[in-house]
C-alpha cells in the first residue's frame, strides 16, 4: 500500500475522517481520564519451620514426649511441600469463590520464592479502589494462616510441629496499574481507527455514487431531442432535377434556378 495513496485519499475525504477522528480521539482521552482503573497492594510471609522438641528439651521436660508430633509434612524430604500446598490452595476455586462472597476481587496472585533455608510467599490483589485491594490482601493473608494450620493438623498434630508463617511485609500501599488503563486506551484507540477508515470509505462511496450520477446525466444531456425537424435535418435536399437547358434544384418543394 502506498502512503502517499493512503495521505491522499484521508486529505480528499477529510470532511468524513475529521469527524470520526475527533470522535476516536475525544474517547481515548475520556477513557484514559475517568476510565476504570486498577490498584494493586501485596503481602510477603514466610513460613518458619517448626520447633520441634530438642533431647535436651526432653529430658528437662518429659512431657513434651506426649505431645503429637504427626504432621505428615515433616516425613516430606521436600521442604518447600506444605508451602506448595498452601499456595495451591489459595489460587484454588474455592479461594475465589470466597473473595466473590465477601464482595472482593478475584484478581490476585501468589507466587512463591526461596528465602534463605524457608519459602517466601508473595501475595498481591488487585481492585477497583485502593480498600478494596488491601481487603483482598488482608483476607488472603488470614486465608494463608488458616490453610497452613488445617493442611498440618490433619493428623492433631501439636502446635509445636507446625510449620508458621511470618509477615515478611506489611500489606503495601495500594498503587495504581496504568497498564490496565493503557491497555483500555489502545482497545478504543483501534476501534477509533476502525471507525476512521469506515468515514473515509463511506465517503469514497458517496462520492463514486455522485460521479456516476453526474455521468447519467451527461449522458441524458447529450441525446437528441424528439423534434421532427432534427430527425431530418439531413434531408433538407429531397432531389435534384436536371435539364438540358438548366438545372432546377428543388429543395423542401421550392425551385430555384441556376
Amino acid at each position: 500500500m502506498d502512503p502517499v495513496a493512503v495521505l491522499r485519499t484521508v486529505w480528499r475525504q477529510k470532511w468524513f475522517a475529521l469527524p470520526a477522528l475527533l470522535i476516536a480521539l475525544g474517547a481515548a482521552i475520556f477513557v484514559y481520564a475517568e476510565g476504570p482503573r486498577s490498584y494493586d497492594a501485596s503481602q510477603s510471609f514466610a513460613l518458619a519451620n517448626p520447633q520441634v522438641p530438642t533431647e535436651k528439651e526432653i529430658d528437662a521436660d518429659p512431657s513434651l514426649l506426649e505431645l503429637n508430633s504427626d504432621n505428615p509434612y515433616l516425613r516430606s524430604s521436600d521442604p518447600n511441600l506444605v508451602a506448595n500446598v498452601v499456595i495451591t490452595r489459595l489460587s484454588s476455586q474455592e479461594t475465589a469463590d470466597r473473595l466473590e462472597t465477601l464482595g472482593l476481587s478475584t484478581d490476585y496472585t501468589v507466587d512463591a520464592g526461596a528465602f534463605g533455608g524457608g519459602l517466601v510467599v508473595s501475595i498481591s490483589a488487585a481492585g477497583e479502589t485502593p480498600q478494596q485491594s488491601l481487603q483482598a490482601v488482608g483476607e488472603l493473608g488470614s486465608l494463608l494462616q488458616s490453610y497452613l494450620r488445617e493442611v498440618q493438623t490433619v493428623n492433631g498434630a501439636d502446635e509445636r510441629y507446625l510449620f508458621t508463617a511470618l509477615t515478611v511485609s506489611a500489606p503495601s500501599t495500594p498503587t495504581e496499574q496504568l497498564s490496565s488503563r493503557l491497555r483500555t486506551v489502545v482497545v478504543v484507540g483501534i476501534g477509533g481507527l476502525i471507525l476512521v477508515f469506515g468515514a473515509i470509505s463511506l465517503g469514497t462511496w458517496v462520492d463514486n455514487v455522485r460521479a456516476q450520477r453526474r455521468i447519467r446525466d451527461a449522458r441524458k444531456s447529450a441525446e437528441p431531442a424528439d423534434d421532427p425537424a432534427g430527425i431530418t435535418a439531413g434531408r433538407r435536399v429531397r432531389h435534384l432535377r436536371y435539364t438540358p437547358l438548366d438545372a432546377t434544384v428543388i429543395v423542401h418543394g421550392e425551385a430555384r434556378q441556376r
